[in-house]
């Protein structure tokens, strides 16, 4: 099954508190604020985005931005507060800001989103993307679920219990989350789908793509999809995905701890991490850099040989694709 469901935001709900027109792209928006610059030099010359201090670049106190990123950030800032989402449902509304985002960052929100490699800078793109999904579909599905429980019980709030308000919040929160899984779900195009038809429309989509931003799409694509944590469980699936960080800053971060040790180390800039997205990927090298740091951290994780063994079957079919007829049994074994 091919992933061709992917939900587009639909032009008529494309409007701004500005105007009743239909809100432009992000690409047509910073070409309009270029064209709009007050100063106009007598010999027209190529116009870049605005310069950004390093203390506007900086966030959190260690992670500092480009400056082309800079301004991507605060454009689509201004974009976020102009939008006016009325009559849009959760899975629109997602796909709208979604696409935005993804147009902006040249189709990389895969890799952005999914969190497991790339330059330091992703987070703070991920995070404000983040901001603005929370912002308009977790809190108002959080506040639509605690109206909804309490006109369920009818009693007035001051009279629930500790326990009972401690439910209803519990409550409110997972129907939020699922309403922000079902629109990702649904703006990716998995909705609808089974665990093996995920994986096997993600192995179709990435078949004889071979770079360093391919293989980590791809497996942006097996996490983000719920994939990993159907095959291997949650705490297997978190291993995996600690373990594959690890190894992608070990293999590409040439400032990482494991190159250069903790004093001199730092996060990978955006210039690091282009000089090699494009690169050919070798996946067998990288799985088997995977099993080498398996097999020292197991003895002091506490690993048994049967679930080093089991990694190392599940490293081959997520990260080669190999084949491995035992790796089922393997895991209907660990479940027991």
């Amino acid at each position: 099954m091919r992933i061709e469901n992917a939900l587009q935001a639909r032009p008529e709900y494309r409007k701004t508190t500005a105007s009743a027109t239909p809100s432009k792209t992000f690409g047509q928006v910073m070409q309009t604020a270029k064209a709009q610059d007050r100063y106009v030099p007598s010999t027209p010359q190529p116009r870049s985005e605005p310069e950004f201090s390093l203390a506007e670049r900086t966030y959190y106190g260690s992670v500092t931005v480009s400056n082309a990123t800079q301004a991507k950030l605060k454009q689509l800032a201004e974009i976020d507060r102009q939008a006016d989402y009325t009559g849009m449902s959760p899975e629109e509304i997602y796909a709208e800001i979604w696409n935005r985002y993804d147009e902006a960052f040249g189709g990389d929100m895969i890799a952005i989103k999914g969190y497991i490699a790339g330059p330091a800078e992703w987070c703070v793109v991920n995070n404000q993307f983040c901001d603005e999904v929370t912002r308009h579909i977790f809190n108002p599905a959080i506040n639509a679920a605690w109206k909804e429980g309490l006109e369920l019980d009818g009693r007035p709030y001051t009279e629930w219990t500790y326990e009972e308000k401690t439910a209803l919040d519990r409550l409110c929160m997972e129907k939020a989350d699922k309403i922000v899984h079902d629109a990702m779900m649904k703006t990716l195009g998995y909705d609808g789908m089974s665990f093996d038809e995920r994986e096997t429309a993600i192995r179709e989509k990435y078949a004889g793509k071979n770079t360093t931003l391919d293989f980590l799409n791809l497996q942006s694509e097996l996490s983000m999809s719920g994939v990993l944590i159907h095959k291997m469980g949650m705490d297997r699936a978190d291993t995996y995905l600690a373990m594959m960080r690890i190894q992608f800053d070990e293999a590409f971060n040439p400032n990482s701890i494991y190159n250069v040790g903790h004093e001199k180390c730092s996060m990978m800039t955006a210039d690091q991490w282009y000089r090699v997205a494009d690169q050919p990927f070798d996946t067998a090298q990288f799985a088997a850099a995977m099993k080498d740091n398996l097999h020292r951290v197991s003895g002091h994780n506490g690993w048994t040989e049967d679930y080093v063994k089991l990694l190392e079957g599940l490293f081959d079919h997520f990260i080669t694709g190999a084949a491995d007829d035992g790796l089922d049994s393997l895991l209907d074994a660990a479940i027991e």
